[in-house]
């Protein structure tokens, strides 16, 4: 098991009991969301084919681009997602950092914008989302400069 996953193991003697809880949890929700992100990969990879080599569409329409960006920016949250819990079993802070589970909640704010169908939105949907963006952007904001020395503060 060190071999495999030596970022569970190396303080493992030294970890309490909830510390070692926290570190296994870790391990099943990187083991699920790795398959997760395979699936998610090999969907990918099968949708771009089949868009771009069997289907007789116009693999320049932008519907097919959004299709694909939607497909990609799933695969890259969920890979940045499992980034921050191996992270925590590294030992590099406490368990999920909320500056971490801000920025992935950005990604998917801006994947929606990617996607949305401009012809049929709502405009107050559009507001909401713009709300929630720029909410969440001082989020991250105040969670940056509440983590730095103060010295570093500007």
């Amino acid at each position: 098991m060190k071999k495999w996953f030596p970022e569970l193991m190396d303080q493992w003697p030294q970890l309490s009991g909830y510390q070692r809880f926290e570190r296994l949890v870790s391990l099943v929700l990187t083991v699920a969301i790795g398959c997760v992100v395979l699936v998610a990969l090999y969907y990918l990879i099968m949708h771009v084919i089949e868009l771009l080599f069997v289907q007789t569409r116009d693999p320049f329409d932008y519907r097919v681009f959004q299709a694909v960006f939607d497909m990609i920016l799933t695969v890259l949250i969920a890979m940045e997602f499992n980034n921050s819990i191996v992270r925590t079993m590294e030992g590099r802070g406490g368990f999920i950092q909320v500056e971490i589970v801000v920025l992935i909640a950005i990604m998917a704010l801006v994947r929606k914008f990617m996607v949305m169908d401009m012809e049929t939105i709502d405009p107050l949907m559009i507001m909401a989302l713009a709300t929630a963006v720029l909410a969440l952007g001082l989020s991250y904001w105040l969670v940056r400069r509440g983590s730095q020395h103060p010295d570093e503060k500007r």
